[in-house]
């Protein structure tokens, strides 16, 4: 019977392989989108509805914080925190299907709220919203 043991450049290999593997798993953020939440808890008027068409966006305040609505069609609108998961500021309206915090370049999703480019880790926290009558609705 032959016994084969490992060369010290066999184990230096594996050893870098492994390392590029957790090094690859932690590179992602690991988070994922909130799911959307059901209309719970207390309906705020948030914005005209005629502010805010298809495939719009706007920072709105209720009650002293500030959100960000989307407006994907004619019958939905989805609403996150205007905080940003970095460092706290005030993530803006963006363009096309991201929204943009302007104090370190991180990007989030409208469609979801996940980050699409870091620094940060964590996607916006989402809010139920609803169009009802002419009114654009988030429930606190």
């Amino acid at each position: 019977m032959i016994t084969l043991l490992p060369t010290r450049r066999s184990v230096i290999e594996a050893s870098l392989v492994a390392g590029a593997a957790v090094t690859l798993v932690s590179c992602g953020s690991g988070d994922k989108a909130q799911d959307l939440p059901g209309a719970s808890g207390t309906a705020h008027d948030a914005a005209d509805l005629a502010k805010l068409p298809v495939k719009g966006t706007a920072s709105v305040t209720v009650d002293g914080r500030g959100y960000l609505l989307y407006r994907p069609d004619e019958a939905t609108v989805l609403a996150y925190t205007s905080v940003c998961t970095h460092q706290g500021c005030k993530v803006g309206t963006g363009s096309g299907e991201i929204f943009e915090c302007p104090c370190h370049g991180s990007k989030y999703s409208k469609v979801d709220g996940s980050v699409t480019q870091g620094p940060a880790k964590k996607s916006l926290a989402r809010f139920a919203a609803a169009i009802e009558g002419d009114k654009v609705q988030i429930y606190l």
